[in-house]
């Protein structure tokens, strides 16, 4: 017996062009209103002519300060912390469907926050901190600053020049800013001593590497020490607390013995249910994509993830205190190249989403609301 010959394909396509003129009246509606959304949604966000100035503006500003008064380089950061860091915050308690707030916890946060109390300290307690005290925490910030979260402004997507939007320009000004003022620390250290002879001493012999069979003293030794004084409190507040934060069924109980409701998110469970949780499960464990959804729908992974990456966020710090941070202590052309490298990339990155917004994204909500207009199954 002959096989049953296999009926052609009737489906029927045509072109967004077509599908357009002979879409339904609701289907447009529908199209017009999500493009309404999605301009309001911008708008909410700060992209308006005024902050789209005020964002290049201030980095010009930036640009000048650290070109013409370098010396006074260290102000501006503060200035531009006590305006990002409290919206930075409101934004962080505001956020839905998480409380945010918890996201302050994340190292390059906390790094930033301890700079911004160690220079106000250095200005309003000059007399109270001894020189071998200032030339320790100097020595660790350095490489924080030049290893870390040099490394970081390399490696996440969401550090980008944006101008508009406030959020975004913090992250920005978390990661980049510190190596930016550094290099200004460590290799205008004359000017800056010059004109803050007080506040800063700036005249030391600085060593990378322990020697002497001291671990501290040097920069590697003491930032190393700075990372592992955040990484173990951290990854105890996870292990006992952060971890069942967002959890859809928190292990956490009420009075009444049901659970309790979900109301703060965390950094690592951000960036797990964005990327992580599918490249990990897929790549290390082959765990299916549908048990990975399931897990970023609830919020609760496995505990071997969350060792994974703090594992992986150790070794990464490490590295980059060798191979980032090292080159910068070397040579101050390297230093300098490697800020115009950061800048580069995060200007690109910028770059990208602002094409987004005026070529890819409308056609998209197009689309999509098209997409059943422009296929018509043909009847058997």
């Amino acid at each position: 017996m002959s096989p049953k010959p296999t009926p052609p394909d009737t489906t029927i396509y045509r072109t967004p062009s077509v599908a357009y003129r002979e879409g339904t009246k609701e289907t447009i509606e529908r199209v017009l209103e999500e493009i309404e959304y999605q301009a309001e949604k911008r708008v909410r966000d700060g992209f308006s002519e005024f902050n789209f100035t005020i964002g290049v503006l201030n980095c010009f500003f930036v640009l000048f300060i650290f070109n013409v008064l370098p010396q006074h380089f260290w102000v501006l950061y503060l200035v531009e912390a006590f305006y990002l860091f409290p919206a930075k915050f409101l934004f962080w308690i505001n956020a839905k469907p998480f409380n945010q707030v918890y996201y302050g916890f994340d190292f390059c946060w906390i790094m930033n926050f301890v700079g911004v109390i160690g220079f106000c300290v250095l200005f309003l307690a000059k007399g109270l901190i001894s020189d071998e005290t200032r030339k320790q925490v100097f020595l660790a910030a350095f490489g924080i600053a030049c290893g870390p979260l040099t490394g970081a402004t390399v490696l996440l997507p969401f550090v980008s020049l944006i101008f508009h939007h406030r959020n975004t320009m913090t992250s920005f000004f978390i990661h980049f800013f510190p190596p930016l003022l550094f290099y200004v620390m460590y290799w205008e250290s004359d000017i800056v001593k010059e004109a803050w002879p007080t506040t800063f001493g700036l005249e030391y012999d600085i060593d990378f590497w322990p020697k002497n069979g001291s671990f501290t003293n040097c920069v590697f030794g003491n930032a190393f020490i700075a990372y592992i004084i955040w990484f173990v409190p951290y990854c105890v507040w996870q292990y006992y607390i952060g971890l069942d934060l967002p959890r859809s069924n928190r292990h956490t109980k009420t009075k009444d013995g049901s659970p309790a409701s979900p109301v703060y998110d965390t950094v690592y469970h951000n960036t797990m249910r964005h990327f992580l949780c599918v490249a990990m499960g897929k790549t290390l464990w082959k765990r299916s994509k549908e048990k990975c959804m399931d897990q970023i729908k609830s919020n609760d992974y496995e505990m071997r993830d969350f060792v994974v990456y703090m594992i992986a966020h150790f070794t990464l710090a490490i590295i980059s205190l060798v191979v980032l941070a090292y080159p910068c202590y070397l040579n101050k052309y390297v230093h300098g190249t490697c800020l115009w490298i950061l800048f580069a990339i995060c200007t690109y990155r910028g770059a990208k989403r602002y094409t987004y917004y005026s070529t890819k994204m409308y056609g998209r909500i197009i689309r999509k609301h098209f997409a059943d207009e422009m296929v018509i199954e043909g009847s058997t």
